[in-house]
């Protein structure tokens, strides 16, 4: 919560931006793998909106009351409910194939050479369909 400072709509610390820059490369990274049952930006989501509560809610109890367990098992069931148990595989469900997709485009177009449009033969509307398309596939 430190790094969070006074807490301000649309406005994130560097501290905070670079915390959320590494879960999502993280959920990208199992996303690629077919391990995400939701979409990376929805799992982002829901990981900030965990840990941030479960934060507020141990600071506020008095410490002789803290039942730590709590992170634990929210944090078990986050994750639940956010992954898959294994990789996709080629007759995977086609929610998991789509995000595994979606997550592969995103990482072709920013990682690659900018004016080579790192390597997707697809103009920017073509690519912006087909990720409303496996976004949307992907429940």
């Amino acid at each position: 919560m430190l790094m969070y400072g006074t807490v301000q709509p649309g406005r994130r610390p560097p501290a905070a931006d670079e915390a959320h820059a590494l879960l999502v490369r993280l959920l990208r990274r199992a996303a690629e793998g077919g391990r995400l049952r939701v979409p990376v930006e929805q799992a982002t989501r829901v990981i900030h909106a965990a840990t941030t509560g479960a934060t507020l809610a141990l600071i506020g109890e008095e410490s002789s009351e803290r039942d730590l367990t709590t992170s634990t098992r929210l944090r078990d069931t986050v994750i639940a409910s956010i992954t898959t148990d294994a990789p996709a595989s080629s007759g995977s469900d086609l929610a998991s194939r789509a995000l595994a997709l979606d997550a592969a485009l995103h990482t072709a177009l920013t990682t690659g050479p900018p004016a080579a449009g790192a390597g997707v033969p697809l103009r920017d509307t073509e690519t912006a369909l087909l990720r409303e398309w496996l976004q949307q596939l992907a429940g």
